[in-house]
């Protein structure tokens, strides 16, 4: 960037703004410390440290611009309450070594504020304050060492009358000695071994950070070592702290909290996806007091209640972190066969006259939360688990064989590493006896979490003998205790199934071809699916109106494992999400916002043009409508696709509602499905197909090409992200057509 950019000004965060640039991204804006010259944009080349791209002026004062990203700061998450020793010391310890990066290149640093501090939605962490060459810095050591203080005690590190420092055990009693030490040594309190220089302290945290998982703290039983060595190695993987901090962000908080509505309605609507499906929950049959009228997350928390949106929240946040990773059919598996417990949960608490039912249904997601964790961090240990389960052993046997616990223990500790409430923490014990009619909430959640996984494994079952002996063992153990027949089980198993089946595709959840929600459609009288729809936020069904087709062709591929995500991409698309949701809240033509999705795609993605067609009644087919790029305008009324029962790719996919990434038309396998007409209109050798589907109708298709064969590839994310701007497009058009 040069300093000729402007930047709109968005909101003031402590002694720093967040702007937008005049090409759409985001920028931090801190204080000029005084610098003699006008500094020159650079980038230190350190995947914590956000590149200087230039300055602006307020006022006629001269600020220093960052390239800033998604996310929350370092100071939002503390609003919410301290981080544990764990997440604050790995944290620290991450920005201590882009800190030392830069003083090994003789580049000097901003003072360390946690409004500096940006913890992305991936798991990953920046920083912004590096100065050019020549700048003078304040003592780093100080600044990264009450940082510290602050993300563990939620406090600001404060001096007192006679200018000391407080220990963090008058804050966090807590807290373990050995972390405390750390920490006032290098805040330099008097009686503790002082560091001298910010690669002294790196070492001891991370010498702490190994002590954890090597030995337990003074009281722990000896058992509970397995558990904090695995803790450990999720807590070094990309995605577990970002998990970490999306359930943390909503579970802290409270009920009795002031301006309850409004933190949790901001905390939500921080997620695109996490807004869209909670509004789409929210006007669902099951929760159906707005008859598809609540458009905003502030007035559905003021009507169907704080607790009950809370609960879909964390149930979604859930779902959405362990249903994207390269185990995708077994981690589905398993999550959808959490997503049916908790509505069986539900239904029995509204059986049993439970008064909160949206915390039966999160108590019933979390129980088998030990056996998602597994499958997600441990894939190797869970196969292994699953090949002994099948050859007769127990499965709770293997599961202590294999990753030294059972899948409820594991489960039971994270929850309280994420400081869950107790009474859930409880709900994920498993019940191995007859148990007594529950006298508080906390027994009646256990109740109710372990009948339903009981259930689902019954109802899930192949062989309907050992269906019927499942309902039986089930009715046996926990009947007297819920007061319920056989028959009140099977009625909550059938409701149960009709949600399960109806807000599957709500948390992007999707049938596959032998999996749970396969065998639900089954039992519900539904026909089985023989092709997976694409994974998509709207309906992916078949069009009813279109003629039958031949499968795809093997070569044609969405997505190809070897394509790397490129960081500039993810943060033109994630931008343009993030603006598009906004405008989605208020009033909008739907021609502007199709044309802001439009222009992100055809600029990030580097296509020769991108362009929306939408369908014709009269001609019965998809023509062209706007769209951007190389000769637009001539060849948008030449992009014409009948809707005739062909079986070129442009029918396969629309009628299998199939995003297509073409990468050479005249490719074996391909080349006979490229019709002429998309020859002769002078079409790109590569391009991107993704339909528009609403209610199993055909509306339109989003289309870009590039000229080169192959030159149009996507990664992982980057497919992800165009998804979401597709599904954020039927959102707006679903808004702006009458029923």
């Amino acid at each position: 960037m040069d300093s000729e950019t402007i930047y709109t000004l968005i909101h003031e965060r402590g002694q720093s703004w967040l702007a937008q640039a005049d090409d759409g991204h985001l920028a931090l804006l801190l204080p000029d410390p005084g610098l003699p010259k006008v500094p020159a944009p650079f980038d230190v080349g350190h995947a914590v440290l956000s590149p200087l791209e230039g300055n602006a002026d307020i006022d006629s004062i001269r600020w220093l611009a960052y390239r800033w990203g998604e996310g929350q700061t370092l100071a939002e998450r503390l609003s919410l309450g301290p981080l544990d020793g764990a997440e604050a010391v790995q944290m620290v310890a991450r920005l201590l070594e882009g800190v030392i990066h830069t003083g090994l290149l003789g580049y000097a640093m901003a003072p360390l504020r946690v409004e500096h501090v940006l913890l992305k939605p991936d798991g990953g962490i920046q920083l912004a304050g590096v100065l050019p060459q020549g700048a003078i810095s304040e003592p780093l050591l100080p600044g990264v060492a009450e940082l510290l203080f602050h993300a563990l005690s939620g406090q600001p590190a404060a001096r007192d009358g006679r200018g000391a420092f407080p220990l963090l055990s008058s804050l966090v009693p807590e807290i373990d000695p050995h972390l405390e030490a750390i920490v006032a040594g290098a805040m330099a309190q008097p009686g503790y071994p002082v560091f001298r220089y910010p690669l002294d302290l790196r070492t001891a945290l991370l010498t702490y950070l190994d002590g954890l998982c090597e030995s337990t703290a003074g009281g722990e039983e000896e058992e509970m070592a397995p558990l904090a060595q695995l803790l450990h190695r999720m807590e070094n993987t990309d995605d577990y702290p970002a998990l970490s901090r999306a359930v943390g962000a909503i579970n802290h908080i409270a009920e009795a909290d002031t301006e309850k509505l409004q933190a949790l309605s901001s905390v939500i609507l921080r997620d695109f996806s996490l807004t869209n499906k909670v509004l789409r929950l929210a006007n669902s049959a099951s929760h159906g007091q707005f008859n598809g009228g609540a458009s905003t997350i502030s007035r559905a928390v003021m009507v169907l209640g704080f607790n009950t949106v809370k609960s879909l929240a964390l149930a979604l946040v859930l779902i959405e972190h362990l249903s994207n990773r390269e185990h995708a059919e077994a981690l589905k598996e398993v999550v959808a066969r959490a997503f049916f417990t908790s509505l069986i949960s539900r239904k029995l608490a509204e059986k049993c006259g439970y008064r909160d039912l949206e915390e039966a249904r999160v108590a019933g997601m979390f129980h088998l939360l030990g056996k998602m964790l597994t499958v997600f961090y441990f894939h190797d240990e869970s196969q292994e688990i699953d090949r002994l389960v099948a050859e007769g052993e127990r499965e709770e046997l293997a599961t202590q064989r294999q990753i030294g616990m059972s899948y409820a223990e594991l489960g039971m500790g994270v929850a309280k590493s994420w400081n869950l409430p107790d009474k859930l923490v409880s709900s994920l014990a498993s019940e191995s006896g007859k148990p007594r009619t529950p006298r508080q909430d906390s027994d009646w959640l256990r109740l109710f979490s372990n009948t339903a996984a009981g259930l689902m494994e019954a109802t899930l079952a192949v062989e309907e003998p050992t269906r019927f002996k499942g309902f039986l063992r089930v009715r046996d153990q926990f009947g007297d205790a819920l007061r319920v027949s056989e028959r009140d089980l099977r009625v909550a198993v059938n409701d149960a199934i009709q949600e399960t089946l109806h807000e599957a595709a709500v948390f992007g959840l999707d049938a596959q071809g032998n999996g749970a929600l396969s065998r639900l459609r089954q039992l519900a009288g539904l026909p089985a699916l023989t092709v997976s729809p694409p994974e998509m936020e709207e309906s992916a069904v078949e069009s009813a109106a279109s003629p039958q087709v031949s499968e795809l062709p093997p070569m044609i591929d969405v997505l190809k494992p070897d394509i790397k995500d490129r960081p500039l991409v993810i943060d033109a698309l994630a931008n343009c999400i993030q603006e598009v949701a906004e405008t989605l809240i208020g009033e909008f033509r739907l021609n502007d916002l199709l044309r802001i999705i439009l222009e992100t795609l055809y600029r990030s993605l580097g296509a020769q043009r991108a362009l929306i067609a939408t369908r014709s009644v009269q001609r019965n087919a998809i023509v062209g409508r706007f769209g951007f790029g190389e000769d637009i305008d001539q060849f948008l009324p030449r992009f014409i696709l009948t809707l005739d029962d062909s079986a070129d790719v442009f029918r396969v996919s629309l009628a299998k509602n199939a995003d297509m990434l073409i990468e050479d038309i005249d490719s074996a396998g391909i080349q006979e499905r490229i019709p002429a007409w998309f020859r002769q209109i002078g079409a790109g050798q590569t391009f991107l197909l993704m339909p528009v589907v609403i209610d199993r109708k055909i509306v339109g298709v989003f289309y870009a090409d590039s000229a080169q064969a192959g030159s149009l590839m996507l990664g992982p994310k980057e497919l992800s992200l165009c998804k979401t701007l597709r599904n954020q497009a039927i959102l707006a058009i679903r808004q702006k057509t009458p029923a």
